[in-house]
């Protein structure tokens, strides 16, 4: 289990900076800002909180400078409390402010949505872009048996021996991950280096790679490469 969820779930005291930050270890986290009265101010979802001087922001990974971030003040925040529900399997966090508002986090199916990438090597897009290619020409010496397409919503795609797996390069400004096998064909942008999120772990016979395209915060392409035997 999560450190943090283990902290909360044994009532042991923890930080708010401790307590916030596990919104980076889990794929979804539904943030609420609602009135003395119960009615909502603010209503999103997030999966990155950031620490800086003065306050927290909270935010969705893999979106560009538009994106939608909730700021919160520290010096506005009176408490900040979790709880645990061991029956709904859900961490609730509750943030109380000075002017009477209240900021709600709440993380659904805790002990199945955690992060998974704390074990891999961070790869950027160019290196993704000529592992592929080796892929495809068959200048190493691996080959791309499965990947599952999936995010919190529940899409779910699974593809088998997808032979056709390469960048899309042919538009400088905008590459795309593109995926295929004999039945189904799948592409996502990874035009910005400094968005996508890309993640590699090597093992004795395989090789997987997990990628968060750009604009496409809650997705997550998770392809699994063997190594080929004479």
């Amino acid at each position: 289990m999560n450190k943090i969820v283990e902290a909360v779930k044994e009532r042991r005291e923890i930080e708010t900076k401790d307590l916030f930050s596990v919104v980076n270890d889990f794929c979804l986290t539904r943030l609420a800002v609602k009135t003395s009265d119960g009615d909502n101010i603010v209503s999103m979802q997030v999966n990155k909180c950031e620490e800086y001087e003065n306050e927290y922001e909270f935010s969705q990974t893999c979106i560009g400078f538009d994106g939608v971030a909730y700021h919160l003040k520290k010096d506005d925040i009176i408490s900040a409390e979790g709880e645990y529900n061991t029956d709904a399997d859900t961490l609730y966090i509750t943030c109380k402010l000075k002017n009477s508002l209240t900021v709600y986090f709440m993380i659904i199916n805790v002990s199945g949505s955690e992060n998974r990438t704390d074990k891999y090597d961070e790869m950027d897009v160019y290196q993704l872009n000529d592992f592929l290619e080796d892929v495809l020409h068959e200048k190493n010496e691996y080959y791309c048996v499965f990947t599952r397409i999936t995010d919190v919503f529940g899409f779910d795609l699974k593809m088998r021996n997808c032979i056709r797996t390469y960048v899309n390069t042919l538009d400088d400004s905008d590459w795309k991950l593109h995926i295929s096998d004999d039945f189904t064909s799948f592409e996502v942008p990874v035009t910005d280096d400094s968005i996508n999120e890309i993640y590699v772990k090597d093992n004795a016979e395989s090789r997987s790679i997990i990628v968060k395209p750009y604009n496409q915060p809650f997705m997550e392409i998770d392809m699994l490469f063997f190594k080929k035997h004479n």
